[in-house]
C-alpha cells in the first residue's frame, strides 16, 4: 500500500531537483543574456551570420558606374591625399556650422594617420558662399558640389564624398562616413582598423526597420522609391566605415533601386546588391549620447550630439598623460547613454 505513495514522493523529489537546475541556470544565463544584448555584443555575433544570407561580393572592377549622375564640383582639395593617409574621414556638414568644422579641426580632426574632410552643397546665403569659398582656401579639407544644401539631399551628399575618395584618395585603405555632430576616438579607431581585412562595412546596424509611408515624414519613403515591406540591415548615418573594395563596390550598384533621401537606408540597400553584408560595432554608438566621461570617449568609437566645446574637452580627456581606470566602462557608458 506504500509503493505508490513512496513513487509518488520520489517522482516528485526528481522533478524539484530538475526544477531548481534549470531555475540556476536560468538565473545565471539570462542576466548574462541581457547584459550581452543590452551591450550590441549579440548583434556583433549575429552579424557574422549574415554572409550565409547575402550573395559574395564580386571583384571591383578599375572605373565607378554612375548610373545617377553627380552633381559638379565646385570646391575639391585635388591634393589633399598627396601625404596618403591610412584612412579618410568624410564628415557631412552644412556651411552655417563652423563652430562645428572648427572643433573637429582642433581636436580629433587632428590625427595625423587620418584625413578629415567636409562635404557639404550649396547654401543659399550669398555671404555664406563667400566664406565657405575663404574657408576652403584657408583649411583646404572642403569638398562641395553644386546641389542645394538641404536634408533631402544628404544622400547626393555622401555619394559625392564616396565618388571623390575613390577616384582621389585610392591609398586610404578605409573610409569613415559621419557626420558634424560625432566625436570620433580617432587614435583607437586607427589600431582597430590596421587588423582588418577584406570588404568591411562597419557600423551600428539597424535591424528589419519598415520604410515610412506618410507623406509628412522626413524620413518619408514611397512604394515607388522602395516597394518592399523592410530594408535591409544597414549602419547608422552617423557613423559607418567601408573599406576602399566595399566602397568600389557599393558605388558599382547605384541605378539598381531608385535614389532614397535616406543616406544610411541607401547605402544599406547598394551593399545588399553588391553582396556586403554589415558587420555590428558595439563601441559605435550609432545615435547614442555617451556620457561626458573620460572612460567612456576612451571605451567608444564614435558618440553622437557632441557639442563644439564637448569636442574639445572629449580630446583633451583622451590626451592625458594619466589614463583613468575603465573597468566596465562599455557597460556604464551604454547604460547612461541617452537616445
Amino acid at each position: 500500500m506504500l509503493l505508490y505513495p513512496n513513487a509518488c514522493l520520489h517522482f516528485l523529489r526528481l522533478a524539484c531537483r530538475r526544477w531548481s537546475r534549470l531555475l540556476l541556470i536560468i538565473t545565471l544565463v539570462c542576466p548574462c543574456f541581457l547584459i550581452l544584448l543590452f551591450l550590441g555584443k549579440l548583434e556583433e555575433g549575429f552579424s557574422y551570420f549574415l554572409p550565409l544570407l547575402i550573395s559574395s561580393p564580386s571583384h571591383p572592377s578599375s572605373t565607378v558606374a554612375l548610373p545617377h549622375p553627380l552633381p559638379p564640383l565646385l570646391i575639391s582639395p585635388s591634393n589633399a591625399c598627396s601625404n596618403s593617409p591610412f584612412f579618410l574621414i568624410l564628415v557631412t556638414s552644412t556651411p552655417s556650422h563652423l563652430n562645428r568644422r572648427d572643433a573637429i579641426r582642433q581636436s580629433w580632426g587632428r590625427l595625423s594617420t587620418s584625413l578629415t574632410l567636409f562635404l557639404m552643397g550649396v547654401p543659399e546665403s550669398q555671404d555664406e558662399k563667400a566664406a565657405l569659398v575663404q574657408e576652403a582656401g584657408f583649411h583646404g579639407d572642403i569638398i562641395q558640389a553644386a546641389f542645394a544644401d538641404t536634408y533631402r539631399n544628404l544622400t547626393v551628399k555622401t555619394l559625392v564624398g564616396l565618388t571623390w575618395a575613390v577616384e582621389n584618395c585610392q591609398n586610404a585603405k578605409f573610409l569613415l562616413k559621419t557626420d558634424d555632430d560625432v566625436f570620433v576616438n580617432t587614435p583607437s579607431l586607427s589600431d582597430f582598423l590596421r587588423v582588418q581585412k577584406g570588404p568591411l562595412y562597419l557600423g551600428r546596424i539597424h535591424w528589419h526597420v519598415k520604410p515610412i509611408r506618410e507623406t509628412y515624414s522626413r524620413h518619408y519613403t514611397s512604394k515607388d522609391e522602395y516597394a518592399g515591406d523592410y530594408f535591409p540591415p544597414y549602419c547608422s548615418g552617423t557613423g559607418y566605415i567601408l573599406s576602399q573594395e566595399a566602397a568600389v563596390l557599393i558605388l558599382q550598384e547605384q541605378g539598381r533601386v531608385p535614389l532614397l533621401s535616406l543616406e544610411d537606408v541607401y547605402v544599406g540597400i547598394l551593399a545588399s546588391y553588391a553582396g556586403i553584408y554589415p558587420q555590428h560595432s558595439a563601441r559605435i554608438a550609432g545615435s547614442m549620447m555617451i556620457p561626458h566621461q573620460e572612460c567612456c570617449y576612451r571605451t567608444m568609437y564614435t558618440s553622437h550630439q557632441v557639442t563644439p566645446q564637448g569636442m574639445s574637452e572629449a580630446w583633451a580627456m583622451l590626451s592625458k598623460t594619466e589614463k583613468e581606470w575603465c573597468l566596465g566602462a562599455l557597460l556604464r557608458c551604454r547604460i547612461s547613454g541617452t537616445w
